[in-house]
């Protein structure tokens, strides 16, 4: 009899940032697991922000329930499992949980940057701290998308439960080559959340610093926390037009956009995993990132890694990737092999087992 699990679905519906992307991938490709019946918790107030295809062998149970209902509900006898067809597991994907009467629960822990720098997440950090080391606390299993995420949670909740490094896939990104999104101009593209995390300003400092004629900076992110400064100084490049930013974008924008990139600029300051360099590693794009550990383990030395807190040499990194051919060529290749590394039914096979270990 296959096991019923449930999913929190809510950030696939909700957000196009990673946690997002890993969560749809991840129910997409459990769909295929038969030893699984898989019930995706959807129940928000909010509407739905990402069109998603549910999987046909799914459930996605979806109701206007306001989270903060949802404690309430349970001490009435009524858990997030009951309300996601009477799961046996459930899987929390996020940094909320929905509280869990009775089922065995796993959390997945993409990242602890909110520790590690808590300037980061602003006023946010210690409320994501004390609620991560809660749910940490009352999860029967981990799940971590690397191995530098799991020294992390090592470090932060010596006593948390068994934990498993299930990296996430690549092979989500489309196999045919869309028409070029901005007519052959010539550009390189930067993706993620407007946050002090991401880094923006200190790549906005090195682009400006590139010889002439340089190519387009195409930024693609929404806006965050803690970036009224970030905010400004992007309005002022794009005036000025060194920088096209898309506050909103969708995959199928996104994906001709990565395609065609003469590379991704990552500067982000850290990582639990990194899905833009690892799709652009896929789509034969090269990359230039900030030489941290997340990194440095997502790459093995696909990446042009550099100190991205400093200028000059962020600026020299981007000017090798953008007129150096042999060392583009190189990235490129050794890019494409690295991310065929990452598959998603590898992901989810992983997660199976271990679903099914926890119910045990």
């Amino acid at each position: 009899m296959p096991l019923p699990i449930a999913l929190d679905y809510r950030p696939a519906l909700l957000s196009r940032a990673g946690i997002g992307r890993a969560t749809r991938e991840l129910a997409r490709s459990l769909a295929q697991c038969s030893e699984l019946r898989v019930n995706l918790f959807g129940h928000s107030l909010a509407r739905s922000k990402v069109a998603t295809e549910i999987p046909t062998t799914t459930r996605l149970h979806r109701l206007p329930i306001a989270g903060r209902a949802l404690p309430l509900l349970r001490r009435l006898g009524i858990g997030a499992e009951h309300l996601a067809g009477n799961a046996k597991v459930f899987h929390w994907t996020d940094f909320v949980q929905p509280p869990v009467r009775n089922a065995r629960t796993i959390l997945t822990v993409h990242d602890l940057a909110f520790v590690r720098n808590p300037s980061w997440h602003g006023e946010q950090a210690t409320e994501l701290r004390e609620r991560t080391r809660t749910a940490i606390a009352r999860a029967d299993a981990l799940i971590v998308p690397s191995s530098t995420t799991a020294n992390d949670v090592q470090e932060f909740a010596p006593d948390a439960p068994p934990m498993r490094v299930i990296p996430f896939g690549a092979d989500h990104v489309p196999k045919t080559t869309s028409p070029h999104p901005l007519n052959g101009r010539e550009y390189a593209l930067c993706v993620g959340t407007i946050e002090p995390r991401k880094n923006h300003r200190a790549l906005l400092a090195a682009w400006r610093a590139l010889s002439e004629p340089r190519p387009l900076l195409v930024v693609v992110g929404a806006i965050g926390w803690e970036c009224d400064e970030i905010v400004a100084d992007l309005n002022m490049a794009q005036r000025e037009g060194i920088v096209q930013w898309h506050p909103h974008c969708s995959d199928e924008q996104l994906w001709p956009l990565l395609q065609h990139a003469k590379m991704l600029a990552y500067p982000s300051l850290w990582e639990g995993f990194g899905f833009p360099p690892l799709e652009a590693m896929a789509l034969g794009v090269p990359v230039v990132a900030h030489q941290t550990d997340p990194l440095r383990e997502l790459g093995d030395n696909a990446l042009t890694l550099a100190d991205a807190t400093n200028t000059e040499a962020l600026h020299a990194a981007i000017e090798r990737v953008l007129h150096d051919v042999d060392h583009r060529r190189a990235c490129i290749d050794a890019g494409r092999r690295r991310a065929k590394s990452f598959v998603w039914q590898e992901c989810a096979t992983a997660h199976a087992e271990l679903y099914r270990e926890v119910s045990s």
